[in-house]
C-alpha cells in the first residue's frame, strides 16, 4: 500500500497529542512515518514529522511527555504582543485579537486571509529575533539536516498568502523550514528566506496534488480540528478523494480533547494531551493496520 501521511497543527498541545497518536500507532499497528511515501507536516505536525523521520523513538518520547519531564519550552517563548486577548476560545490566547479573528473566520478565500495575516504578523513581531528562534528550535530537533525520505513542511508566504511545501531541494535548512511552519502570527517571528517572509497561517489543501504526484493508495490524516485548527477546505478535499476511491483514515480530536483545547500554547497541558493522543491512536490502530 502506497501511503501518505498528513500531520496538522495544534501548538504545544498538538505536538504532545500527535506524539501520543503516533506512539500508539507504532505499538498497535506497526505504523511509522518511515513506512510512508510522503509525510507532510503543518506547524505542530512539522515538528513531530521532523522528529519521527529523524529517528526519535516516539514511544519513549510519549512516556517522557507523560512524565512532565519536557515541560521546559521546546523553543523560547517570546513575550506576547501588547494588546493580546485572554479569550481562549481559539486555543491561542497570546495571539493578537485581530489575527485570531482572521484565523477563525471561514469567510473569504483562505489565500486572502493568509496574506492579511502575514502582513499583520510581520508588523507584530518586527522586534523579535528570528535567528534565536530558529537556532533554539534546531537544537532540539534530532537532525541538523533534512532526514531521509520525502518530508514536506508547509508554511505561508506572508507577502502573498500562498501556501508552500518546503522540501530538501528548496535550499532552506530543516530548522528554518520547521520554524516557518510553527511561526504563530504575533507570537513567533516570521522566518525570512530568499527575500521573503514565512509564517503559520491558513493553508490551501495539498492532499489531492500529493495523491496524484506520488500515486498514493491511501492517506492517513492526523491532527486536531478544534477552534482555529478547523480546515473545511482540507476536509472537503479528503472527502472528494475518498469518493474517488482513495483510502482515507482520519485521526482527529475526540471528546476528551476538549480538556486541553482551551489553550493550545499552554505547556502544562502536554502530559494530558499525550495520554489523549495515545488513547485516540489506539482506537484508530485497527483502521491504520488494515492499510498494510
Amino acid at each position: 500500500m502506497n501511503t501518505g501521511v498528513i500531520l496538522g497543527g495544534g501548538g504545544w498541545v498538538g505536538i504532545a497529542w500527535e506524539t501520543g497518536v503516533l506512539a500508539a500507532l507504532s505499538e498497535h499497528a506497526a505504523f511509522t512515518l518511515s513506512d510512508c511515501s510522503v509525510a507532510v507536516g503543518t506547524s505542530a505536525g512539522a515538528y513531530v514529522a521532523a522528529m519521527a523521520m529523524g529517528g526519535v523513538d516516539l514511544v519513549e518520547r510519549a512516556r517522557t511527555e507523560q512524565s512532565g519531564a519536557l515541560l521546559t519550552p521546546l523553543a523560547p517563548l517570546p513575550e506576547p504582543t501588547p494588546g493580546t486577548t485572554t479569550d481562549t476560545s481559539g486555543g491561542t490566547s497570546a495571539v493578537p485579537p485581530e489575527i485570531m479573528r482572521l484565523m477563525l473566520s471561514p469567510e473569504g478565500p483562505s489565500i486572502e486571509r493568509a496574506r492579511t495575516i502575514g502582513h499583520l504578523a510581520m508588523a507584530a513581531t518586527r522586534d523579535q529575533d528570528q535567528d534565536t528562534a530558529v537556532h533554539v528550535l534546531g537544537s532540539v530537533l534530532p537532525l541538523s539536516t533534512w532526514p531521509e525520505g520525502d518530508l514536506r513542511i508547509t508554511s505561508v508566504r506572508c507577502e502573498t498568502g500562498e501556501t508552500v511545501l518546503w522540501t530538501r531541494n528548496d535550499g532552506i535548512g530543516l530548522a528554518a523550514a520547521v520554524a516557518s511552519s510553527c511561526a504563530v502570527p504575533g507570537f513567533f517571528p516570521p522566518v525570512q528566506f530568499d527575500g521573503a517572509h514565512y509564517c503559520d497561517a491558513p493553508r490551501l489543501p495539498s492532499a489531492a496534488a500529493l495523491a496524484e504526484e506520488k500515486n498514493l493508495d491511501a492517506i492517513v490524516f492526523i491532527g486536531p480540528r478544534a477552534g482555529a485548527l478547523a480546515n473545511v477546505a482540507e476536509d472537503a478535499e479528503l472527502d472528494e478523494l475518498e469518493r474517488q476511491g482513495l483510502r482515507i483514515v482520519r485521526i482527529t480530536d475526540g471528546p476528551d480533547f476538549t480538556e486541553v483545547a482551551g489553550e493550545l500554547l499552554d505547556q502544562r497541558l502536554r502530559p494530558r494531551a499525550t495520554q489523549i493522543g495515545l488513547d485516540d491512536g489506539r482506537k484508530a490502530a485497527q483502521q491504520v493496520a488494515a492499510l498494510r
